[in-house]
């Protein structure tokens, strides 16, 4: 069996920047399936998704955040919600690019993928997510819950 194979993390990673705007590298793998996109952002609206996943999941609530714009030239979402009672997590992840035309939207690849997370792997993944949207770069991962196994 491939050790890679059950390997499940989000990583976002700066990859260019000016003085309004960060480009995010994107890569995504639940074990099973992966994917990667490149999105634009800034550093405001990224700090304050990091800002609301402090302390995540106090409240039973949906977080939700994404950059790009759906059904361009890219894409990324991520929606975090509460999966059960025992404390885990999943990450609902949304990755779009490569639309060639507006007239054939069936060209863009697109992937959508389940993560499940525990709450320990938030903080970390918060903590870097604010680290970068300050300094302007740097990488962020959220581990899925069978790297810890």
């Amino acid at each position: 069996m491939d050790s890679d194979f059950r390997k499940s993390y989000l990583e976002l990673k700066v990859i260019w920047k000016d003085d309004d705007v960060l480009e995010l590298s994107v890569k995504v793998s639940n074990g099973r399936y992966s994917g990667i996109t490149e999105v634009y952002d800034t550093p405001e609206t990224l700090f304050n998704f990091a800002r609301r996943l402090e302390g995540y999941p106090s409240v039973n609530q949906e977080l939700f955040y994404e950059a790009g714009k759906k059904d361009s030239y890219s894409f990324f979402s991520m929606r975090f919600y509460k999966i059960d009672s025992a404390g885990q997590i999943g990450v609902e992840i949304m990755l779009e690019e490569n639309v060639s035309t507006e007239y054939r939207p069936e060209e863009k690849d697109k992937l959508k993928v389940e993560i499940i997370i525990v709450p320990s792997a938030i903080d970390d993944f918060q903590k870097e997510l604010v680290n970068m949207a300050k300094n302007r770069e740097g990488v962020s991962i959220l581990n899925g819950q069978y790297n810890y196994s």
